[in-house]
């Protein structure tokens, strides 16, 4: 690897880390300002309150790695167009693609690094920021929640286990009770559904098995009080961040055997695997825009400034491509939520549209 490679690659990453991780710590701390007055109440120790934050980090840097990944390529490059170093490069009868391409390696590494990011370290640190929340209210967990499998203890003591939860209908599908005495299990209820009516659970179809005696009897309607409501159950329920492709893509094929369809859920499922991809595309972006071709405006104007100037310009642009990224991420994301375009295609979109983009600019650059 040529020296010069070094230092880029030197310089990069060192701006990368600063820029990610700063930009991530003030959004961990303004995400948090923005609930203090709920924590405080509780007298929270400072431990607590810097564990919250610090584990928030990874939730903001997987969201602003793109934009830090851009701000950082259009930094480093258009210095280096500023000193004339492309130029030296060039007249020197460097090959600029040679000199890129470790670069695009990185790239690479950084959208695997997003995807792990994403899909192991969020969903770990989000599970860690809701144990710290219920610490911080002295909330006693009430309820386990796996793939949407709900376990919790009722208000007269009995076990319950719901198969399947739907928190958009207040529906519970497969609902099994299991009540116990000094002696043991003394009785159980399964019914094929439970409905949130008139501020109580209605058990439909249901079985009662008197242990006692060996009887089952079929009981078509049963009020049962002794369940939480169901706003318990969605504040213990796991948020989709919360959750790996894996465990996102089970819970979705047993709504789809429950016969209930959930399009957000296809649509978040699809866009674990498109946001990542766009880290490669934003580092191809933030290159060709500084280095790909010296009549192009943007040159033009790091020339006539100082080097602050100049990075300060390259900052607005980074930060006016990361804006009109998001703005049309989220869009797409809206649309195919809605059902108005396909959901497994909707967060494609905006990244194949940068993606070509990015390396029709990277060809342009001249050798």
């Amino acid at each position: 690897m040529l020296l010069i490679q070094k230092l880029y690659i030197k310089d990069f990453l060192k701006t990368l880390v600063i820029l990610g991780l700063g930009i991530s710590l003030v959004f961990a701390v303004i995400g948090f300002i923005d609930k203090i007055d709920d924590l405080m109440q509780y007298k929270p120790s400072w431990k607590l309150l810097v564990e919250y934050i610090l584990f928030s980090i990874p939730k903001y840097l997987h969201y602003l790695m793109a934009m830090a990944t851009l701000l950082s390529s259009l930094f480093i490059f258009s210095q280096a167009i500023k000193r004339k170093e492309i130029v030296v490069i060039k007249a020197a009868s460097g090959k600029m693609k040679r000199i890129l391409m470790p670069f695009v390696a990185i790239g690479v590494i950084l959208t695997l690094f997003g995807f792990v990011l994403g899909e192991i370290i969020v969903p770990a640190t989000s599970k860690k920021i809701r144990s710290l929340k219920n610490q911080i209210e002295r909330k006693k967990k009430e309820v386990t929640f796996k793939e949407g499998t709900l376990y919790m203890r009722g208000k007269d003591g009995s076990i319950i286990r719901i198969a399947l939860y739907m928190p958009d209908q207040n529906i519970s599908k497969e609902v099994s009770i299991y009540k116990f005495d000094q002696d043991g299990l003394k009785e159980r209820i399964d019914a094929e559904t439970a409905e949130w009516e008139g501020n109580t659970w209605k058990l439909k179809k249901a079985i009662v098995y008197d242990m006692l005696t060996g009887k089952a009897t079929e009981v078509p309607e049963i009020v049962y009080p002794n369940i939480e409501s169901p706003k318990i159950f969605q504040d213990d329920m796991w948020s989709v961040e919360e959750m790996t492709i894996q465990e996102l893509v089970k819970y979705q094929q047993r709504l789809n055997a429950a016969g209930f369809k959930n399009i957000k859920l296809t649509v978040d499922i699809s866009s674990r695997l498109s946001y990542p991809l766009i880290n490669l595309f934003m580092l191809l972006l933030g290159i060709s825009l500084s280095i790909g071709g010296e009549q192009q405006a943007f040159q033009k104007i790091l020339n006539m400034r100082s080097n602050a100037q100049g990075g300060i310009i390259a900052a607005g642009l980074g930060l006016f491509i990361s804006l009109i990224y998001w703005f049309g991420y989220s869009l797409f994301l809206s649309l195919g939520y809605a059902g108005a375009i396909p959901p497994m295609i909707a967060p494609w979109i905006v990244p194949s549209v940068f993606s070509v983009i990015s390396i029709y600019l990277y060809s342009q650059i001249p050798e």
